[in-house]
């Protein structure tokens, strides 16, 4: 799994209704079904693979991170459309996962 995150001023259920409007409407070849979600996460299985957007506070902001394994620039461009792209962090896969995809 390849973990993504970013900062933003967007309250996290706002986060979680726009992630679930985006990967269900936007990525037709990906649409999403939503498999488990509350108004700090969510987790959507696609053809292409599982997302999973959690959401939490950090500094009075609010943090939000999202893994997947294959879908990884589905998920970049959502976490811009949160904040601007140069803010969107990603950390490096464990041992045994290749962040291929």
């Amino acid at each position: 799994m390849l973990i993504q995150e970013v900062l933003t001023d967007v309250p996290a259920p706002e986060v979680i209704q726009r992630a679930r409007e985006w990967f269900t409407l936007r990525l037709t070849p990906y649409g999403a079904f939503t498999e488990d979600a509350s108004d700090h996460h969510i987790k959507l299985s696609t053809e292409a693979g599982d997302l999973t957007i959690g959401t939490g506070t950090q500094d009075g902001r609010t943090l939000v991170r999202g893994s997947t394994s294959r879908m990884h620039h589905e998920l970049s461009q959502f976490l811009t459309t949160l904040a601007p792209a140069e803010e969107v962090r990603q950390n490096n896969p464990g041992p045994g996962n290749s962040g291929a995809g």
